[in-house]
């Protein structure tokens, strides 16, 4: 997702500004900080306290010129965000003033439980808060991968066990599915082979199909069905997507299906990412 801007001032001003003051900065975050832990009215009500958000050097070396793409921004400098909003105000001398400021027109940002890091700046008089949630590192999430392959199967398992909407077509119980560890090895090799190639798709770059990769594992199919995802940091959540899906929810839901495997395989570099692979059959 891309997020724009959010300004109190506008952004045109932010184009020639003096060198920024690291110290008055800091003592902003931990004014939000402080606002956090024991916070007053916003918006005619009196919130609850929230946790403290960790100050985050990235956030605060982010440059936001106009109509800057805010999580653009921060990939640039090496943070990945999965959610990130950025609020200014241009005027008061001091951090107290600033954070006054910036408090009376967005309480609820400074308040927002969807953020766990902050990153605070000052350009002259003009004043910046970053706020931001990391995107989850799937190589420190995830477990090892037959056991998300174990937790998708579950998973899948308890959809079957109950109608489900797919698309707009109602589709009633299915049986459960069965491990098959010949299924697995065909999802992990895909996996790995999107991975490792760095493309998205049930056709491999060799030109293999499911069929084929099933195959080539020693499974002898009668019927044969794959689901892929790209980017979950859960089993749950890969399962989740496929389910939001009609086709992907088609193959959770076919009562033609016996079997299932699945595997996850890490995309590294700067930005990680799982590719995983759901393959279903029947011998």
């Amino acid at each position: 997702m891309s997020f724009l801007l959010k300004c109190a001032v506008s952004c045109a001003t932010l184009a020639a500004l003096p060198a920024p003051a690291a110290d008055d900065a800091g003592l902003l975050a931990a004014l939000v900080n402080g606002y956090r832990a024991a916070p007053t009215a916003c918006q005619g009500r009196t919130p609850a306290p929230v946790p403290p958000l960790a100050p985050t050097p990235a956030l605060s070396q982010v440059e936001l010129r106009p109509y800057s793409i805010l999580l653009a921004a921060l990939g640039e400098q090496g943070y990945e965000a999965e959610v990130a909003d950025a609020i200014q105000v241009s005027g008061p001398t001091d951090a107290r003033a600033a954070f006054e400021a910036l408090q009376e027109k967005h309480c609820s940002i400074m308040l927002s439980t969807q953020y766990a890091a902050i990153g605070t700046s000052r350009h002259g008089n003009a004043w910046t808060v970053v706020l931001a949630q990391p995107t989850p590192n799937p190589q420190l999430t995830l477990p090892p991968w037959p056991d998300a392959g174990q937790q998708i199967l579950a998973a899948t398992n308890a959809l079957r066990a109950q109608p489900q909407d797919c698309g707009g077509v109602r589709l009633g119980p299915a049986p459960p599915l069965v491990w098959s560890d010949r299924l697995a090895e065909a999802a992990l090799h895909h996996s790995e082979d999107m991975a490792e190639r760095r493309y998205f798709s049930h056709t491999g770059k060799n030109g293999s199909l499911p069929g084929d990769r099933a195959h080539d594992a020693g499974y002898s199919w009668h019927r044969i069905g794959e689901n892929i995802s790209l980017g979950q940091v859960s089993a749950e959540d890969a399962v989740a997507g496929w389910l939001s899906s009609p086709g992907h929810c088609a193959n959770l839901m076919n009562p033609g299906f016996t079997e299932m495997g699945a595997a996850y395989a890490i995309r590294g570099g700067r930005r990680p990412a799982a590719y995983w692979t759901q393959d279903l059959g029947t011998r």
